[in-house]
């Protein structure tokens, strides 16, 4: 694997080539501190017995729930990235935090909305990119992401997804670093054999003539006086349905 970059068109060439690139250090490991503590009380509020039965917690609608968040959402080297690959146009998808328990045995392999969604064989092409924040280090140990390389160009799911695929690739990380990925790839999130947990932001951003798997412009109308960028990445400029006129 190529060294991570900051380079807009060199880390989109990679991604677009391999389904994936980690770009280092977007943010210092003191901001990811930040934003970890952050997430803490929230994993704490929101835990119940579904969490602990699968090890494993989702925090949505983050973009209300603190600042920083809502901040990184806006990331202009991760804006800069969507804008250059979907079209200036594009739209956040999905913006949600994910923690890996201690104990947790990760995921089977799969690709993530809209992919998900549609009959194969899926449409080729520049439609949707997934953003991994890594809010703590990612190792082999505790829980990291792991991708199958070149699985975009496949337009299908993943096969026998609960087996380990031999050319899976588990990415690891210092805190405060990003993984771009196109839509359609093949990943899942390795066991945590660890005694803390690991946790990551994940943020879709997509072409604003899909749906969003989120229920975004609704959450940007809880937001007061939100940024133009702010307005747009969560549809305020989409296009709504409407009836059309008889002239």
């Amino acid at each position: 694997m190529s060294e991570p970059t900051h380079d807009v068109a060199a880390a989109i060439a990679e991604m677009d080539e391999r389904g994936y690139c980690a770009v280092e250090s977007v943010i210092s490991r003191t901001e990811a501190d930040k934003a970890r503590s952050a997430l803490e009380p929230l994993l704490a509020a929101e835990r119940n017995e579904e969490v602990e039965r699968k090890h494993s917690q989702r925090v949505a609608r983050i973009a209300l729930k603190h600042p920083i968040f809502l901040e990184l959402m806006c990331h202009p080297l991760i804006t800069s990235i969507w804008r250059t690959y979907l079209g200036n146009d594009m739209i956040c998808s999905t913006w949600t935090a994910n923690s890996i328990m201690p104990g947790g045995e990760g995921y089977v392999w799969h690709s993530d909305f809209p992919y998900h969604k549609l009959e194969p064989p899926w449409p080729s092409g520049n439609f949707t990119g997934q953003t991994i924040w890594m809010l703590d280090d990612f190792t082999v140990e505790n829980g990291a992401t792991a991708i199958v390389p070149y699985s975009h160009r496949k337009l299908h799911p993943p096969p026998n997804r609960e087996v380990w695929n031999d050319e899976g690739e588990i990415v690891t990380g210092i805190r405060g670093s990003v993984v771009i990925a196109h839509g359609a790839y093949w990943h899942t999130a390795r066991p945590n054999r660890t005694e803390r947990p690991r946790s990551c932001l994940l943020g879709m951003y997509l072409r604003p003539c899909f749906i969003t798997q989120e229920d975004m412009r609704g959450q940007l109308a809880e937001i007061e006086n939100p940024s133009k960028e702010v307005e747009q990445l969560m549809g305020g400029n989409q296009y709504q349905p409407r009836d059309v006129l008889p002239y």
